[in-house]
């Protein structure tokens, strides 16, 4: 079920007025009913995946405080059931096309199986936010869990099932085994969250999608051209996933809970890795805390460092998806990773010394911005060939009308993306107006009536 579909608010209308009438258990189980039938409302067997996984990491929690000799081989067996699960529907058919396009080479021509099979959705999220149960449980830093149900709803809570936040159990299974209680801040703050979110979708993301795709069908575009489909693309991925967030956490927050930031102003990183603290906080965070700091991080070396971070972006990249342009966007990420702790960051702190904060910081967003566009780039372009025309294509070099309609471009997506920086100068001018969140909600939603397309796109990491 999408978020952007009057399905949808139907559902949720009908939840919301019978979750406030029951005590603690009845809403968990009515959560966890109404979870399954949000998550196979289209595609009823992507259930089979979603409950096999709770069940196995349920009982292998149980099995690691029973048998405690039997802890790491439990571990394991969560983390091959979890992945394996995440690699067969994800990637089993990239890698059997690639093998076949390998072997053909060598003018091999075997009839190798495919699954062609829907990818579950949501299917990285919440394989991620199970094994961070398991691990910590194993880590002796979360005690397993006795209620199913609660586990259950840990996993599957539909808010943020589909597309995140990924969110730790150590951080929401406490919420689920409270009591929860709705107040008037938090209904209003709960709704003006989730309005801002679906005008972020509905306004923003899916009218520049229209000027962004239009520039990526091209076969030969100018260097403007490219750049204006960079930057539009930059927009419009930043508003549709930070929407699909604050929906989630709006939402969830209707219901009692309360979800962690996945965003903050990602665009105005000072460094590579200060972009990682601020776009797709939840995933990032899992990245580090499970992949780069086991692996040694920046405490073992510079060698040390450079392998944990590559190894950690590469996987980031590929965790988006089956295809090789992903990888190569982790790939990108990490060598910038890399090269900004191990040649630029003193040299940061150098010129800040003499420079001063301030003017340093302008100009490091300044570096950092063009760095990001380029990944954006190559994390939309999945033809290899189509990166190849982009990067012989001079930059400047461009007919006067190709100009014109760049920065025609260019200035549609910026009006459009606008009030995603006037929205927050306004809050914090006037912080803690409950008229002023009103008042912009209200903004919002005639916008939406107004403003939004009659055919919605899909969320962008429905498919990741």
């Amino acid at each position: 079920m999408r978020f952007n579909s009057f399905d949808f608010l139907v559902f949720f209308a009908l939840v919301f007025a019978a979750y406030w009438r029951l005590p603690q258990r009845g809403q968990n189980l009515l959560l966890l009913g109404a979870s399954y039938v949000f998550y196979g409302w289209v595609h009823p067997w992507f259930l089979y995946m979603l409950v096999g996984s709770t069940v196995m990491d349920y009982w292998a929690a149980r099995g690691m405080e029973r048998f405690p000799a039997r802890r790491r081989l439990l571990l394991r067996l969560s983390l091959a059931g979890n992945l394996g699960l995440l690699a067969t529907f994800k990637y089993f058919d990239f890698f059997v096309v690639n093998v076949s396009e390998l072997l053909a080479h060598f003018d091999l021509h075997p009839s190798l199986p495919m699954l062609r099979v829907a990818l579950p959705v949501g299917i990285s999220f919440y394989t991620f936010q199970s094994l961070t149960y398991t691990i910590d449980v194993y880590r002796g830093e979360l005690a397993p869990r006795r209620s199913f149900l609660d586990f259950a709803l840990f996993v599957t809570m539909f808010p943020q099932l589909v597309a995140g936040p990924i969110e730790r159990a150590k951080r929401l299974l406490p919420q689920i085994e409270r009591d929860r209680t709705l107040d008037f801040a938090r209904l209003e703050s709960g709704v003006c969250l989730a309005v801002w979110g679906f005008f972020k979708k509905l306004v923003i993301a899916d009218n520049i999608v229209i000027y962004a795709d239009r520039i990526f069908e091209l076969k030969h575009p100018a260097g403007p051209m490219i750049a204006a489909g960079a930057a539009a693309f930059a927009l419009q991925i930043y508003a549709d996933f930070s929407a699909y967030t604050d929906i989630a956490r709006g939402t969830a927050r209707l219901l009692g809970f309360e979800l962690m930031e996945n965003f903050r102003a990602p665009y105005l990183a000072t460094s590579p890795s200060d972009f990682w603290r601020r776009w797709h906080i939840s995933f990032s965070s899992w990245i580090r805390d499970y992949v780069y700091l086991p692996l040694g991080g920046s405490r073992a070396g510079r060698a040390r460092f450079a392998f944990a971070a590559m190894t950690a972006m590469t996987l980031s990249g590929l965790w988006h998806g089956a295809s090789w342009n992903f990888a190569l966007w982790g790939v990108y990420h990490g060598v910038l990773v890399v090269l900004y702790h191990l040649l630029f960051r003193e040299v940061g702190r150098r010129l800040a010394a003499r420079l001063g904060d301030g003017l340093v910081t302008v100009l490091a967003v300044g570096a950092m911005f063009p760095l990001t566009l380029l990944g954006w780039l190559i994390f939309r372009q999945q033809d290899f060939s189509m990166l190849a025309t982009y990067a012989r294509t001079p930059p400047l070099a461009a007919a006067p009308e190709e100009w014109s309609t760049a920065l025609g471009v260019l200035a549609l997506t910026a009006g459009l993306a606008l009030p995603m920086l006037v929205r927050p100068l306004v809050l914090s001018l006037a912080p803690g107006s409950r008229a002023v969140r009103a008042g912009l909600a209200w903004c919002c939603l005639l916008a939406i009536v107004f403003l939004a397309r009659e055919t919605g796109q899909d969320f962008i990491y429905f498919a990741f």
